[in-house]
């Protein structure tokens, strides 16, 4: 056994450099398939914030079929989500193709597979697409050419004026055709497998994609059109997501009955949906109700089997599923973080998946469902380098009571203890601690290998991934505790956590960081505003300082959030509603912020404007007190470019030595 080199924590030197963590490491997502030639894509993200489509060879390897000059993207409800969809090749004498929409100029495309050549469908400077479904007679060799998609009309700018439907594009004509129109905010419209029926997911303001929707089902009309629309399910304070068709034409979806999200199915000739009754999985959350577009949590292998890859506590699993019994097989594979779009089937017995483990990078996998189990193989890791998997920390997840208790309720989250197979610290001292703080606020963190992460693990620092009061992967009533209470029962958690950690002997409670982007910049900033004992720096990353801006200046899709996270409705007094905004702020108290703040802002984030950071470092500065502000040029919300994560991950080390580092009296 190699003798281990003693050293302070923080002080470890570490392999994994900020280049090999961020430029050498790719973002993979969307798998999907051709169902007649079972030809597998994924997409993957490029150095230059642009995104190619991939596609998964016979031999094993990969090959880019989108050229450079393209990129599969959207901004629909501005996070985007499914860029592209598989167009079978249908005629004989017809290519592979994928209809694909470009972000950057708002373009509709064909991409020909084979040959690589691109073809512009349709362009606009207000139209937005995304979510593609091809009608399934595309593959049969009638002239059919339909594909179902959301579109969004920008024409009128402002957030209350932007408009929403779904749409049908034909392909061989360009020609658009709105098929639903009333509601607010679409998404999942889908063709049924004999092409005779559409549904979709639809919502309406106040409403978020993951509080209350409904589904609606269609019968579809050969000259591109629906007729004799009916309710499907959903609605009276129920999320219904993820509408899928099984292969004998039964609908499937999840719904929150109860307080997890459950499989639901409903034949055409069945006046109401019921549960598939999954004995021990009743605690497992199916299906994505997030803000991105087009997500597959579940995929059906046969008529009377599927693929589901639900989360528990934040914690993901993949089941085979046997619906003529309602029996289920945990599948044994390295994957336990598989958030948004992860499953695409590829035969009757195989399937492709997208995930990270414990000790293993985000990949794409191709899964064969055996008779013992499952066969895994490698397709393809979203890092150039093969590290060992000795070299990673893995986490441990923890609960612990709040103690303001407000609802009463246990805090979660995945706490990775530092690890680097040479280094070990002196004895009797413990390790400097960086609470990652999630976005959302309604979304979570994973316990899946993160090479930003690591990149601190194995210098010395332990992390704590906080999954704070609201964050969805736990359960309605977790998530919905938040509401009302969004920057208070939050914030708490973020303060419990450090007590906590330091109290049970974990970590140094004298070194203690926060850092988080979004609206987990927001729980920084106000966790380092009332629990300034708490915290000796932050980094705070797009991060949201005046709630009473984002109320008036956010997009279409979040114009209204602030209603449920605050706690208002059409009744509360406009005074009412300013004080409880300017209360939350934590922009009109950062002259009390007393930790080293670090902001990091892209000059071209529409989602959370970069003044917000410059009016916290104004007050801070006015105060004398310690804090730098970064300014990304050419970034919006949530960075792209592999050298905006690089600059994070230096300028971050950077300050956590000179803040947790330091020398202590």
């Amino acid at each position: 056994m190699a003798v281990k080199t003693v050293a302070p924590y923080g002080k470890w030197t570490s392999p994994l450099t900020a280049e090999a963590v961020t430029a050498g490491s790719r973002s993979l997502s969307s798998p999907r398939a051709d169902p007649v030639s079972a030809r597998g894509f994924f997409l993957e993200s490029r150095a230059n914030g642009t995104q190619g489509i991939v596609e998964v060879l016979p031999s094993g390897g990969t090959r880019h079929v989108l050229p450079e000059s393209s990129s599969a993207s959207t901004i629909v409800y501005e996070y985007g989500g499914l860029p592209y969809a598989v167009v079978p090749a249908g005629k004989k004498d017809q290519a592979l193709r994928i209809i694909f929409s470009d972000a950057r100029d708002k373009s509709v495309n064909l991409l020909d597979v084979d040959s690589g050549r691109v073809t512009s469908l349709l362009r606009s400077t207000t139209l937005r697409y995304a979510d593609f479904d091809v009608h399934p007679r595309v593959s049969d060799g009638t002239e059919t050419a339909w594909v179902l998609a959301v579109e969004e009309d920008h024409e009128k700018p402002k957030p209350a004026d932007v408009r929403n439907y779904v749409v049908a594009i034909n392909i061989e004509t360009a020609e658009v055709k709105r098929l639903a129109s009333t509601a607010d905010f679409y998404s999942y419209p889908r063709f049924s497998p004999d092409g005779k029926k559409v549904v979709w997911k639809q919502w309406d303001h106040p409403q978020m994609p993951f509080t209350e929707t409904r589904l609606h089902w269609a019968d579809w009309k050969e000259s591109g059109a629906v007729d004799n629309v009916e309710f499907v399910a959903g609605g009276d304070g129920e999320c219904v997501t993820e509408p899928r068709w099984s292969p004998d034409g039964t609908l499937f979806f999840c719904g929150e009955k109860s307080n997890f999200r459950q499989l639901f199915r409903r034949k055409l000739d069945e006046s109401e949906a019921t549960l598939v009754e999954l004995d021990g999985l009743e605690e497992y959350e199916f299906g994505d109700s997030s803000f991105m577009l087009g997500c597959q949590g579940y995929v059906f292998l046969t008529e009377t089997s599927l693929i589901a890859a639900p989360v528990k506590f934040g914690s993901y699993d993949i089941f085979h599923i046997d619906l003529t019994t309602s029996t289920w097989t945990k599948l044994d594979t390295p994957l336990k973080d598989m958030r948004f779009d992860n499953l695409a089937r590829l035969s009757s017995t195989s399937f492709l998946a997208v995930g990270a483990g414990y000790t293993a990078p985000e990949a794409v996998y191709s899964i064969t469902v055996t008779s013992t189990g499952a066969e895994v193989k490698l397709v393809c890791s979203c890092t150039d380098t093969d590290y060992p998997p000795s070299l990673f920390s893995t986490p441990v997840p923890i609960n612990f009571p709040s103690r303001k208790g407000n609802p009463p309720r246990n805090v979660h989250g995945f706490f990775w203890p530092p690890h680097n197979p040479s280094f070990s610290a002196p004895e009797g001292t413990l390790p400097p601690l960086l609470i990652t703080t999630h976005g959302g606020p309604t979304a979570h963190s994973r316990p899946g290998l993160k090479m930003m992460d690591q990149y601190f693990l194995t210098r010395g620092y332990a992390v704590f991934a906080i999954n704070y009061t609201g964050s969805s992967g736990h359960g309605r009533d977790y998530r919905e505790a938040l509401y009302g209470r969004w920057g208070i029962a939050d914030t708490d958690d973020a303060g419990d956590a450090a007590e906590f950690l330091a109290r049970t002997g974990r970590v140094d409670g004298r070194r203690v960081g926060i850092v988080g982007g979004s609206a987990g910049g927001y729980n920084v900033l106000q966790s380092l505003v009332h629990y300034s004992d708490a915290f000796a720096g932050g980094v705070c990353y797009c991060g949201v300082s005046d709630v009473r801006a984002l109320d008036v200046e956010t997009h279409k899709m979040e114009s209204r959030y602030m209603d449920m996270l605050m706690g208002f409705d059409d009744e509360t007094p406009q005074d009412v509603r300013q004080a409880v905004l300017k209360e939350r702020s934590p922009l009109f108290r950062a002259e009390e912020i007393r930790a080293s703040l670090l902001l990091i802002h892209g000059d071209a984030d529409t989602i959370v404007p970069i003044q917000q950071s410059w009016d916290v470092k104004e007050r801070i500065d006015k105060r004398g007190g310690d804090v730098q502000m970064i300014v990304l040029e050419g970034e919006g919300h949530m960075f792209k470019r592999a050298e905006s994560w690089q600059t994070i991950v230096e300028q971050g080390e950077k300050w956590w030595q000179k803040t947790l580092l330091r020398k202590l009296d």
